[in-house]
């Protein structure tokens, strides 16, 4: 039986025993997921593939993994898209994105080979070159008989085969471009760009962006799109050696700036974070099926603690981001029909927090929105709230501080969110969308967005709001489930 069909018929026969998946963000059927790929409106309906191992909730084994969905609730798994069952991808179909040619829907992927499977890093044994799949229906894929396409070859001196990976790719003009992750000869990341007539020939075009040798960065999972008139450039932050774990967190930045795609010259203007959080990362964009820019990033971290094993699977995605430029920053607002799915509605007007508490039992689903005055004291929103466990958000909105702590999840989740809003004059608005392990807070209709998850299966189901007697809010409105 080869590798594709033994996966197929793996999740088929036990994907029934997974349990306490989230109820509207995606998750896999069965087994560990982590970067969103070859996300893409094709055929219409939104085609999400991601890296994948189905047999167990630990990375190994990259396959691709698929689904499709019209409004991003409801989800229909299609079949494995990619097995590593090439010389080329002896072990991993790593990362990668999609694009539509004459019909058919392209796929662009890292085979990813190293005999030691990870375990006993060897860099010089180490290779990653870029591959071709071609589906004419979207589902089934033909690996291009020409694989890999760009490697060795292809890549200049002072890069190293052994980190060079997850390839994004982008038509302009009628030329494909690709950008893709590397580490330099100084052990540091670029963000390097080859281009194509064909999806197939490729040659190496520029160096558009490099990390510092003082930031000790590796910039993984490149994106390069055009919004509002401007180019914008993402990438995740990781340390470039483990020597600097400690020094350098996983963070996912943007780039706005000006492509000059035929010089090969990005030239950036202004960079900050997509997430405070500290579990989204490895996003991709796609356009929508109306010209919108659409974002979706995996809600997870390389050192997050896994889900108990009899859950049956680990990782989830964000929600879907709608991308705007805004006064030069970069603005993410959720892309899902939050009326109709939760139907919120108003369940305070000008609270006095000092002199009552703002509780909703039983709600572990839901959408809440909390409109604070710019006079208010401080206030605490307890999440998941149970005796004295609770996700606390704080907010100091004269101080302009946001600080988020749980007693769920692993350690370290604290964050310090300093000038939460460029209108300080008007209200804070908060809007927070919990599931049942995750929470996503947009600030200021996405002026700023803080993500956070976590496993543990006795969270407390209820939410409460508290202040001192300063603390005065103009609204909250909430929905479930």
């Amino acid at each position: 039986m080869n590798k594709l069909q033994k996966a197929n018929d793996y999740i088929q026969q036990n994907k029934n025993n997974v349990n306490n998946r989230p109820i509207y963000h995606f998750s896999p059927e069965i087994g560990w997921m982590n970067d969103p790929n070859g996300f893409t409106f094709y055929q219409g309906k939104y085609h999400l593939f991601y890296q994948y191992n189905p047999y167990d909730i630990v990375w190994s084994d990259m396959h691709w993994g698929h689904a499709v969905t019209e409004n991003f609730i409801v989800w229909e798994y299609l079949p494995v898209a990619m097995a590593n069952d090439k010389a080329y991808d002896a072990n991993g179909c790593f990362s990668g994105s999609a694009i539509e040619k004459d019909g058919k829907l392209y796929v662009m992927y890292t085979g990813h080979v190293d005999p030691n499977l990870g375990f006993d890093k060897v860099e010089s044994e180490i290779s990653e070159r870029q591959c071709i799949a071609i589906s004419e229906d979207g589902i089934s894929f033909e690996k291009h008989k020409l694989n890999p396409v760009i490697g060795e070859k292809q890549l200049p001196e002072g890069y190293l085969i052994c980190d060079f990976r997850d390839p994004k790719i982008i038509e302009v003009n009628g030329v494909y471009y690709c950008v893709l992750s590397v580490r330099n000869a100084q052990r540091r990341g670029e963000i390097i760009m080859f281009k194509s007539l064909d999806l197939v020939q490729w040659t190496f075009h520029s160096s558009i962006f490099q990390s510092s040798f003082e930031e000790n960065k590796l910039l993984e999972c490149p994106d390069l799109f055009s919004v509002d008139g401007k180019d914008v450039l993402l990438f995740s932050e990781m340390p470039c050696d483990s020597e600097y774990a400690k020094d350098v967190q996983n963070t996912t930045a943007y780039v706005i700036g000006e492509m000059d795609f035929e010089k090969g010259i990005f030239t950036p203007e202004h960079k900050g974070l997509l997430d405070y959080g500290q579990t989204f990362y490895a996003p991709q964009s796609a356009e929508g099926k109306d010209g919108e820019r659409l974002l979706i990033g995996w809600m997870h971290r390389w050192n997050q603690e896994n889900p108990p094993k009899e859950y049956g699977f680990n990782g989830m995605m964000s929600l879907p981001r709608k991308l705007n430029v805004i006064n030069g920053q970069l603005v993410q607002q959720p892309f899902i029909d939050t009326q109709n799915y939760f139907s919120p509605s108003v369940i305070g007007e000008n609270v006095h927090l000092g002199e009552e508490e703002i509780l909703i039992e039983g709600k572990t689903t839901g959408f809440l929105e909390v409109v604070v005055p710019k006079t208010s004291g401080e206030l605490i929103i307890k999440l998941n709230k149970a005796e004295e466990k609770s996700t606390n958000i704080k907010i100091d909105v004269e101080k302009n501080v946001l600080l988020l702590s749980s007693d769920y999840g692993d350690e370290g989740n604290n964050i310090n969110l300093e000038e939460l809003s460029s209108n300080s004059n008007e209200d804070l608005t908060l809007s927070i969308y919990t599931d049942l392990h995750s929470i996503e807070l947009f600030i200021n209709s996405g002026e700023k967005v803080v993500s956070f998850t976590a496993y543990d299966r006795d969270k407390g189901e209820d939410i409460m709001l508290v202040g001192g007697e300063s603390s005065v809010l103009k609204k909250v409105v909430y929905g479930s489930r």
